[in-house]
C-alpha cells in the first residue's frame, strides 16, 4: 500500500517552500545577499527533511505475527511486529497498534510508557528490530485486530510518512468455564459401557449370571460349557447396557439483549462441552445464536475426537445476537439429524433476573421432558 502524507507543521506544506523560494529570487534580484542565504539554508532543511522522510518507507518491510489466537478469560496472547531496513538511509520509526475493546495491552512498569501510546523504533542501515504487544483477554468474543501503522519521520520531524502493516487477524475468547460437578444424565443410547435398568435390548456381551433354562427362553442363550459341567442346561442372565450422548442447545430466542445472563448461558454450554470431553461422552452443539464473521447458526454434529470441544467452544466464542432463525425451527430440523438415543439439554434464560444463570436445564428426550437446575 501506498503511503500517505501528515501535515505536522506549517513548513510542512508545499505553498510555503514555493514562497520561500520566491522569496531568496526576490532577495537575490535586490542584492539582500544575507536574507536570501538565510532562506537558502531554510529551504535546503526542508527539502532535504522532506526527501528523508519520503525514502524513509521505501526498502521497509513490517511483519506482523501473532501467538496464541484462543484463549480464556484472563489468558494472554502476544503480538510480535518484525521491522527490517532494507536501504543504507537511517530511519526513525513510531509503531502504532491499536487493540479493540475486550482486550487488555499489558505494559511493562520498565517501558515507561502507556497503552496505545506509538512505540519508537531506530533502524540503522539494513538494521532489524522486533517489537512485541502482549494483549489480556478481558471477555468472551471475537476481537478483529486492526492493522497496524508505521510512521517514518525526518531526524527534525517536521515531515512524515506512514502506512499500513499487518493482514486480517482475530482473537477469540472463549466463555469463561464454570465449576460443575458430576451430572447424572439419564442413558438414552442403547447400546454403551453402562450398566442399565431398563427391561429391554439386553446386551450380548454382558453376562452377569446364571440361571435354570427354561422353553422361553431362546436357544442362543444356553451357556453349554456351564451346562455341560453342571449335567443341566443353564441359560445365561444378561445385562442392559446403555450410553450417553449429548446435544447442548442454547435458545438464543430467550435473550432480548446481551448481557451477563447470556454469558453465564454461554459459559454453563462451554462447560457441559469440556465435562463431556472429559468423560468421553459424545456431544454436539445447536443454537440459534448468530456467529461473528461466519454464516448461519451454530450447528456442530454429535461426535467426539480432538478437535470436538475446539470446535463447540470457538462456536460458543462466535455467538452473538441477533439469531439467525427461530429456536423452535432449528431445535426441529437438528433433532431429525441427531443419533437415536441422544439426549438434548436446552439452555435458555428464565427472564426472572438477568444476573443469575438461564434458567434450568431441560432435557429433551423424544417428548419426554426433564427439568433440572445447576
Amino acid at each position: 500500500m501506498r503511503e500517505a502524507q501528515q501535515v505536522t507543521s506549517i513548513a510542512t506544506l508545499f505553498p510555503v517552500r514555493v514562497i520561500t523560494a520566491a522569496g531568496v529570487t526576490l532577495l537575490l534580484a535586490r542584492g539582500f545577499y544575507l536574507p536570501a542565504s538565510f532562506l537558502i539554508a531554510v529551504l535546503l532543511i526542508l527539502i532535504t527533511c522532506r526527501l528523508w522522510a519520503d525514502h524513509g518507507l521505501r526498502g521497509l518491510y513490517a511483519d506482523r505475527e501473532a501467538h496464541r489466537l484462543r484463549l480464556f478469560p484472563g489468558d494472554e496472547a502476544i503480538l510480535s511486529v518484525h521491522i527490517r531496513n532494507g536501504k543504507r538511509l537511517p530511519v526513525s520509526l513510531e509503531l502504532f497498534q491499536s487493540f479493540p475493546e475486550g482486550l487488555d495491552e499489558i505494559t511493562p512498569v520498565r517501558e515507561g510508557r502507556f497503552p496505545g501510546s506509538p512505540r519508537r523504533v531506530l533502524l540503522g542501515r539494513f538494521g532489524e528490530a522486533l517489537s512485541t504487544f502482549h494483549v489480556r483477554g478481558l471477555s468472551r468474543g471475537c476481537y478483529d485486530i486492526p492493522q497496524g501503522k508505521v510512521v517514518s519521520k525526518d531526524p527534525l520531524g517536521l515531515f512524515s510518512r506512514d502506512k499500513p502493516f499487518g493482514g486480517p487477524q482475530e482473537v477469540l475468547v472463549y466463555p469463561a468455564l464454570l465449576d460443575l460437578e458430576d451430572q447424572d444424565f439419564a442413558q438414552r443410547h442403547l447400546m454403551g459401557n453402562m450398566r442399565s435398568n431398563r427391561p429391554f435390548m439386553p446386551d450380548l456381551t454382558r453376562v452377569s449370571s446364571l440361571r435354570d433354562y427354561t422353553p422361553d427362553t431362546p436357544a442362543r442363550r444356553i451357556h453349554w460349557k456351564a451346562s455341560a459341567r453342571h449335567g443341566k442346561l443353564l441359560a445365561k442372565v444378561l445385562e442392559h447396557s446403555a450410553d450417553l450422548r449429548l446435544c447442548i442447545a442454547l435458545d438464543g430466542d430467550s435473550f432480548q439483549l446481551p448481557g451477563p445472563s447470556m454469558e453465564k448461558a454461554l459459559s454453563l454450554a462451554a462447560s457441559l462441552a469440556v465435562w463431556a470431553d472429559e468423560k468421553k461422552v459424545p456431544f454436539g452443539l445447536v443454537s440459534n445464536l448468530s456467529r461473528h464473521g461466519r454464516p448461519g447458526p451454530v450447528s456442530l454434529p454429535v461426535g467426539s475426537g480432538p478437535s470436538q470441544p475446539s470446535l463447540a467452544l470457538e462456536a460458543l466464542a462466535r455467538a452473538e445476537l441477533p439469531t439467525a432463525l427461530s429456536f423452535s425451527v432449528l431445535l426441529s430440523v437438528e433433532s431429525r439429524l441427531l443419533p437415536w438415543g441422544t439426549t438434548i439439554i436446552v439452555i435458555r434464560c428464565d427472564g426472572s433476573d438477568d444476573s443469575l444463570i438461564a434458567g434450568g436445564l431441560v432435557t429433551e428426550v423424544f417428548g419426554t421432558y426433564e427439568v433440572s437446575r445447576l
